[in-house]
């Protein structure tokens, strides 16, 4: 798994890539979200467009990263979420636990509104 992140108004996109298959992988990752969240980012965009394997590592991954975001008041979005994931967020019972856009455009407008 790598990402890649790009900043566009006040918000973050991390652009996640690859297949996350253990904990250990997503270490980096969680670690920059926390690295945010200390300097007070507000706007998290996880775009999974370019996400190739999801299982249990990476649903529990989504999971912790919104608690994490959501205990510092700030808000996450999902966007580009593949019909896997999407499948697998309707059988835990977890689809709308997250925020979902199907672009990032839409992530950043949902962003502005869950904002007022």
């Amino acid at each position: 798994m790598q990402y890649n992140i790009h900043r566009v108004d006040n918000a973050i996109i991390f652009m996640v890539e690859g297949k996350i298959l253990s904990e250990q992988q997503t270490a980096v990752l969680r670690e920059r979200i926390e690295k945010e969240l200390i300097l007070n980012q507000k706007k998290f965009i996880l775009d999974l467009k370019s996400l190739q394997f999801v299982n249990s590592v990476c649903l529990n991954f989504l999971i912790s990263a919104k608690i994490k975001i959501a205990e510092k008041g700030a808000q996450v979005v999902l966007c580009n979420v593949s019909d896997q994931l999407r499948k697998l967020l309707v059988m835990t019972k977890l689809e709308h636990y997250f925020q979902i856009a199907s672009r990032t455009a839409d992530a950043l407008n949902l962003l502005n509104q869950l904002a007022l």
